[in-house]
């Protein structure tokens, strides 16, 4: 929903943030940081502390880094916050921040490099630094499952795992009149 610009600037900002997205040809295409990295800041007032990162904002550029770049905020008085004021991490521009490398727990570039897995024959992005050559992992994160419980209705490891299809080359999974209605008729197929 669009508003005019007579109604912005009457409502306050705590109500209504404004949206601060950047144009699609400024954001960046490619992100080597990701959430749960260890970085480094390498500029502004925190510059040199090293922290985990909490969340990464692909469309302002930025990140929020655990502990970091602190500032105080005003808020309504409550039980929480009876001065009115509360600190909070603010977003650190992504150029401001660095990996760490995992062999010599310094600053680096990274590059990203194709591999493909042995094991299962699909080409994968991996990250390097460029310092030392070493692979940077990326980070599962696995705190939403904090709590995992089997249920009755789940399904059995060895169901899961067993092979159900077995794919032949040359022949569609599915019979020819399935495909025909599936496929865009309008297309030129070669």
């Amino acid at each position: 929903m669009r508003l005019h610009r007579s109604i912005l600037k009457a409502t306050s900002t705590r109500a209504m943030p404004r949206d601060k997205t950047l144009r699609k040809d400024l954001q960046l295409r490619t992100w080597k940081i990701t959430r749960g990295d260890q970085v480094m800041v390498i500029s502004g007032k925190d510059r040199g502390q090293t922290g985990i990162v909490t969340e990464v904002m692909r469309k302002t550029n930025s990140v929020f880094v655990r502990g970091l770049k602190l500032a105080f905020k005003n808020v309504p008085k409550s039980k929480e916050s009876p001065s009115g004021k509360i600190q909070k991490e603010m977003p650190i521009h992504v150029s401001n921040v660095a990996l760490i490398d995992p062999s010599t727990n310094q600053p680096t570039k990274v590059r990203i490099g194709r591999v493909v897995n042995s094991e299962t024959g699909v080409k994968e992005r991996r990250r390097y630094s460029v310092s030392s050559g070493a692979e940077i992992p990326r980070n599962v994160d696995l705190s939403y499952q904090k709590e995992w419980k089997d249920g009755a209705a789940d399904t059995v490891p060895e169901v899961v795992n067993k092979v159900s299809f077995a794919t032949v080359p040359g022949v569609p999974p599915f019979p020819a009149d399935v495909v025909r209605e599936i496929r865009n008729r309008y297309k030129k197929h070669f």
